[in-house]
């Protein structure tokens, strides 16, 4: 008896241990998505496919918004290419 229950609070640590990455990864990509809109929101670009981009994507174009090596309106073009491939899948 002591020992099923012993198995049980194992298992169900070990269930509770493996969701908490899985939900801060979530949160964390939330997040990055959020400041994404927000950004491109800012360029007045449409946002309506922003959630069919990849994490890739996501990433590559925070970083090109957060970076001096484009004017405004080249990383307006990017964002747009970027966002009207995401459209096309």
């Amino acid at each position: 008896m002591t020992r099923n229950i012993m198995t049980l609070a194992t298992v169900a640590m070990l269930s509770l241990s493996a969701a908490v990455p899985a939900v801060a990864m979530e949160n964390e990509h939330n997040m990055l998505v959020g400041a994404v809109f927000n950004q491109v929101k800012r360029l007045d670009l449409d946002t309506t496919n922003i959630d069919k981009l990849t994490l890739g994507e996501i990433a590559e174009i925070r970083s090109v918004l957060s970076g001096d090596s484009m004017s405004e309106a080249q990383q307006k073009v990017f964002v747009k290419s970027v966002l009207d491939d995401a459209a096309d899948r």
